[in-house]
């Protein structure tokens, strides 16, 4: 529990720390870090709980709201997806890496979906707006959940007992 909520606030406060931001909502921040962090080590329950509430967060104080839809599935769902990461069977460096880019592309395709259902146009446009801002964002995630993996500050000894 105190874990999931450390993993919430260091989100929510990285999540203002932002490199660019979309004219349209989205920005490129390292908000993912801790909650691929906790799914990595405390499971795929743990992690996405923390993203739900994450998302929760967001939306309450800064989230871009046309609809309760369209909300759920852009902030609590697309956050609580990152726990996929915990699915990685082994935990060497490079399958962690791996899995969490996996759990960024399904995150990736909430917004993607969450675009082209509620902001119109096509999902082509959708596709292209989102990944904009999510590459550059996984690509800063990846290199950062990497340094932390290989420095031992994520594992400390522990492991995902998923």
């Amino acid at each position: 529990m105190v874990e999931c909520s450390l993993a919430c606030a260091m989100g929510y406060v990285l999540s203002y720390i932002r490199i660019f931001t979309m004219p349209q909502g989205g920005s490129v921040t390292l908000a993912p870090v801790p909650i691929l962090a906790l799914s990595i080590t405390s499971g795929i329950k743990p992690g996405a709980a923390a993203g739900f509430i994450l998302g929760v967060l967001k939306i309450m104080t800064s989230g871009h709201v046309i609809g309760w839809v369209q909300a759920f599935i852009d902030y609590p769902a697309a956050y609580a997806l990152l726990s996929a990461a915990a699915l990685a069977p082994n935990k060497d460096v490079l399958t962690l890496v791996f899995f969490s880019i996996a759990a960024f592309g399904l995150k990736t395709c909430a917004h993607v979906y969450s675009g082209y259902l509620f902001f119109g146009g096509s999902l082509k446009a959708s596709l292209i707006y989102n990944l904009s801002y999510s590459l550059p964002e996984l690509a800063l995630c990846v290199l950062a959940l990497y340094a932390l993996i290989k420095n031992g500050a994520i594992f400390n000894g522990r492991i995902n007992k998923n």
